[in-house]
C-alpha cells in the first residue's frame, strides 16, 4: 500500500509557517510516510522551495473555486477550501491522511492508514457530521470526478467544503465504528486548553490528544492568540526554530493560554 499525508497551500504564503509546523510535528512522531503538499499557482516559488527543504513533495494543482456564494460562507477563508478536494483525485496512492494545515500532530498517527475510508472525528458542534481537518481517504479518478459533478448541485450548511463534503459522504454517522475517529484525533485548541487546565484530566489528556486542530486563530497570524493552544504550538515551532525561542517569548504565550484559562473559569462561574 503507497501511503502518504497530505496538506494544501493556495492563496499566497500566510500558512506556510503552518505548514513547516505540520510538517515538523509529523517529523517528531516518527513517522516514515510521504508527506505531500498541494499548491496553488500563486503560492510564491521561494515558498515552495522552503518547504521542499523541509521534506514536503511539492506539487501544483490548480484551485477549486468554492460555488458556495459568499454570503453563505461561515468564514471568508472558506473561499479557498474546496482546493483540498485535489487530494481525492491523487490515485498513484492508496491512502491518504489529509491534515489541515492548521494543525500539529502530537503523537504518532500512523494507525490511521488502517482505518477505511472515509473516517474522520466529529465536528465539535454537530457531532453527527464529520470535522474535514483530519481525513482518512483511499483517493481515486471516479470519486474526484463525482465530486466535481456534485459541487454546483451540493449543499453546504457552512459554505466550505466540510459542509460539502458531509453531503457527499452522507452515511458517515451510521457507518461502522472505524469510519468514526476519537476525538483526540481532530481536537480543536479550545478543547485542548479546557483539558489541558484540569490537573485531574492531565494523564487522559496526554495519551489521548493526537492532533490539536486550531480552527478558531491561527498562532502564527495573530498577534495575541486567546483562544488556547498557544504554548503547544509555539513550542514545536521553536523545536523547528530554536534560534528563534527565548525564555521571554515562551512567557507570552503561556500567558496567553493562561489568559484563556482565566477568561474561561470567569464564564463557567
Amino acid at each position: 500500500m503507497r501511503a502518504a499525508y497530505v496538506t494544501t497551500l493556495c492563496n499566497g504564503d500566510a500558512y506556510v509557517p503552518g505548514v513547516e509546523v505540520l510538517g515538523h510535528s509529523l517529523e517528531r512522531s516518527g513517522t516514515q510516510h510521504e508527506k505531500v503538499l498541494l499548491v496553488t499557482p500563486d503560492v510564491p516559488d521561494a515558498a515552495r522551495r522552503t518547504l521542499a527543504e523541509k521534506g514536503w513533495s511539492v506539487r501544483e494543482v490548480e484551485p477549486i473555486e468554492n460555488p458556495i456564494p459568499d454570503k453563505h460562507q461561515l468564514f471568508a477563508r472558506f473561499a479557498n477550501t474546496f482546493t483540498k478536494l485535489r487530494a481525492f483525485s491523487l490515485a498513484d496512492y492508496d491512502k491518504l491522511v489529509l491534515l489541515d494545515a492548521d494543525t500539529i500532530v502530537m503523537q504518532n498517527i500512523d494507525d490511521l492508514f488502517a482505518r477505511p475510508a472515509i473516517a474522520a472525528a466529529p465536528d465539535f458542534l454537530l457531532p453527527d457530521r464529520f470535522n474535514s481537518g483530519v481525513m482518512v481517504i483511499e483517493p481515486s479518478a471516479d470519486i474526484f470526478a463525482r465530486m466535481m459533478d456534485a459541487l454546483f448541485t451540493s449543499s453546504s450548511y457552512d459554505g466550505g467544503d466540510q459542509g460539502f463534503l458531509n453531503v457527499f459522504f452522507p452515511d458517515w454517522y451510521q457507518s461502522s465504528a472505524e469510519h468514526r475517529l476519537p476525538a483526540g484525533y481532530n481536537m480543536h485548541q479550545f478543547i485542548y486548553q479546557f483539558l489541558r487546565a484540569q490537573p485531574a484530566l492531565l494523564p487522559q489528556l496526554e495519551r489521548e490528544a493526537k492532533v490539536i486542530h486550531y480552527t478558531v486563530q491561527k498562532p502564527w497570524l495573530s498577534t495575541s492568540t486567546l483562544a488556547g493552544g498557544s504554548e503547544a504550538w509555539w513550542e514545536m515551532y521553536f523545536s523547528a526554530h530554536p534560534e528563534q525561542a527565548s525564555p521571554l517569548r515562551r512567557r507570552v504565550h503561556a500567558i496567553e493560554d493562561w489568559s484563556f484559562d482565566q477568561m474561561l473559569r470567569t464564564m463557567l462561574t
